[in-house]
């Protein structure tokens, strides 16, 4: 993350401190009253974020395997449904008696075998086994025929909602034409592409905060990590995965998410807001002898409220808590107040 784009909502930004300002005759110089921080330590969590779809952990698309008419709709889109219930009925006529048909052609060949063995001792072994052979092929295509009647029932592959309805009935089904969408929407997941050096430090079984559009927060985590970099983005693919999902959740609605990618304990810091560039470096303002002094410093972790100060101010310096209030170099400065600086632990 750039120091610009760390620093781009400084101002103004979620829990940054207040500046007051107020004018005063002191010695004929109008003197600016100013809200003040100092370099304290603290906790702090750098987190990335990005956005993406959702999706359901599981869904298909469901065809008939053999071409026929569609007899009955069993199910409508929002049903749930279990493993293996019957969502549509298909024109199976034809290949039932063709079942029907091969059962009886069964039975003869069969009894004709009987016949052959009862007469072993008139009847070649040869002739037997030709006859049995006929008997076992018969056998076969009766199974055969039997699953294709059990074809024409099409059953829920897994447990699941209707997401869509394709055909109504009447219509051909063919093995081209999907009949219904069925998804498992109690699990959803989203993937993440996080930049190389931040996939460094992430892990499976990482808990994220992901975020729907009417604002509604819950969690989810980290399951499974691509083994290669995109050449292309320089990204890695994270896949996470939700289970208590809120009431809108939904496959194909947008959502925004936060993983945790560095965090340290009790560094120096300043909160962000006290921060500014200038010329892509990053400075502060100092109270000293009554005057702004512009100050170069060195930033380490940037957090969500908060920075690591590394070098360019020490803990007594008196900083300016907003850089952006419209100061300038040398500009008649006071604390507005005594401050004993933020408390650890508040800048995550």
């Amino acid at each position: 993350m750039s120091i610009a784009l760390a620093l781009s909502t400084a101002c103004g930004g979620p829990g940054s401190p207040s500046w007051a300002a107020e004018g005063k005759k002191d010695g004929g110089d109008s003197m600016m009253k100013v809200a003040t921080v100092t370099v304290t330590p603290r906790d702090l969590d750098r987190q990335y974020a990005t956005s993406g779809t959702l999706r359901a952990r599981r869904s298909a698309d469901l065809v008939a395997t053999q071409p026929a008419l569609v007899d009955a709709l069993l199910v409508e889109e929002g049903d749930r449904v279990k493993e293996g219930d019957v969502l549509a009925r298909l024109d199976s006529r034809g290949v039932a008696l063709q079942a029907a048909a091969s059962g009886v052609q069964l039975k003869n060949l069969e009894r004709e075998l009987e016949r052959l063995e009862a007469a072993k001792g008139v009847v070649s072994r040869e002739e037997i086994d030709k006859q049995a052979y006929l008997v076992a092929e018969a056998r076969a295509a009766v199974k055969l025929q039997k699953h294709q009647v059990g074809l024409s029932f099409v059953r829920a592959p897994f447990d699941g909602t209707i997401t869509k309805r394709h055909v109504d009935v009447g219509a051909l089904a063919g093995t081209a034409t999907p009949l219904f969408a069925v998804a498992d929407v109690r699990v959803l997941e989203l993937d993440l592409h996080l930049p190389e050096r931040d996939a460094a430090t992430v892990k499976v079984e990482a808990e994220v905060d992901m975020e729907l559009v009417d604002g509604t927060h819950f969690s989810g985590k980290i399951v499974r990590r691509a083994p290669v970099v995109d050449a292309t983005t320089g990204t890695v693919k994270f896949t996470v995965r939700a289970t208590e999902l809120p009431p809108h959740a939904a496959p194909g609605g947008f959502a925004r998410a936060r993983v945790l990618v560095d965090s340290r304990l009790a560094i120096p810091s300043l909160p962000r807001t006290a921060v500014f560039e200038i010329e892509g470096a990053p400075h502060v303002y100092v109270i000293e002898d009554g005057k702004a002094r512009r100050r170069a410093v060195q930033v380490g972790l940037v957090g969500t409220d908060a920075l690591e100060i590394v070098s360019g101010v020490a803990t007594d310096d008196v900083v300016v808590a907003d850089g952006n209030a419209g100061i300038t170099e040398g500009m008649p400065l006071a604390p507005a107040t005594a401050d004993p600086g933020p408390a650890a632990g508040s800048g995550s």
